[in-house]
């Protein structure tokens, strides 16, 4: 395939999005692609998407388990968008149509709110906790590369946020000390299918919200939105692909996190 420019890619990746179809991975496509130019991608994405009137509601990390850093060759996280669109919240059940999706998975991740102090968000503060389900979406197959991966949305297709556990809760402090404990599993219509730890984002979850401040910065510099407030941490199980029909639930043990269930449409 000739090589595109980044600009045509940006129009790849909205096309395949908006029809649910396939497309070369953009490493593929623009000749050189690295992690810095998939965010300059990664931005115009984003910057399209709320010319149609999508609102930042926050921001998911990825790529937070260690062991494949070495493997790609990076030293932290990437990061991406999530919009007013695509955050919902389930209390413990919700629904969700795959409708807009190429190739859904499914993950467990646990999910802060972080509140502004003085104008400005206090990353290291959060509001309140929650186990949640990122719905993750590629438009290429899921031979990923980290700057794939960013120049697609940075896989983000929807996340679904279980019962919150606010800061005002009794040891709230406790529980988040303890997220590294936090054991998950995760079933599909009932039967097993993953399992997964705290310890695998990063030594511990909280751990992603140092690194949102400053990759933000690969966005632009805009202000802070008031809605701007919602971090998914990264997996803690393996991705695992998605039918309509399918009910999905989550246990959390060792932290005291409530559950949630998703149930799919077509």
């Amino acid at each position: 395939m000739c090589a595109v420019t980044e600009a045509e890619l940006v129009r790849a990746m909205l096309a395949a999005r908006d029809r649910r179809s396939t497309t070369p991975p953009p490493t593929r496509q623009v000749a050189g692609l690295d992690l810095e130019a998939a965010y300059r991608v990664g931005a115009a994405l984003d910057r399209h998407l709320r010319e149609r009137g999508y609102r930042r509601a926050g921001w998911k990390v990825g790529f937070t388990n260690r062991t494949v850093w070495p493997r790609f060759g990076i030293s932290e996280p990437i990061l991406g968008p999530v919009y007013d669109r695509t955050v919902r919240t389930a209390t413990p059940v919700g629904e969700l149509s795959l409708a807009g999706f190429c190739a859904p998975r499914i993950e467990v991740e646990v999910v802060f709110g972080i509140e502004a102090e003085g104008g400005a968000p206090d990353w290291s503060r959060p509001a309140w906790m929650a186990i949640g389900f990122e719905v993750v979406d590629c438009h290429y197959g899921w031979d990923l590369t980290p700057a794939d991966s960013v120049a697609d949305f940075a896989l983000h297709g929807a996340l679904v946020v279980g019962p919150r556990v606010p800061r005002a809760a009794a040891g709230f402090a406790e529980s988040i000390e303890r997220l590294d404990r936090l054991e998950v599993r995760l079933f599909r219509n009932d039967e097993p299918v993953a399992e997964g730890r705290g310890s695998a984002v990063l030594g511990h979850p909280r751990k992603a919200l140092e690194f949102v401040p400053r990759l933000r910065s690969n966005f632009g510099n805009s202000p802070h939105s008031p809605g701007e407030r919602v971090v998914s941490t990264g997996t803690m199980t393996a991705l695992a692909p998605l039918a309509p029909g399918e009910r999905w639930r989550v246990e959390a043990r060792e932290v005291a996190l409530p559950g949630l269930e998703l149930m799919l449409e077509g």
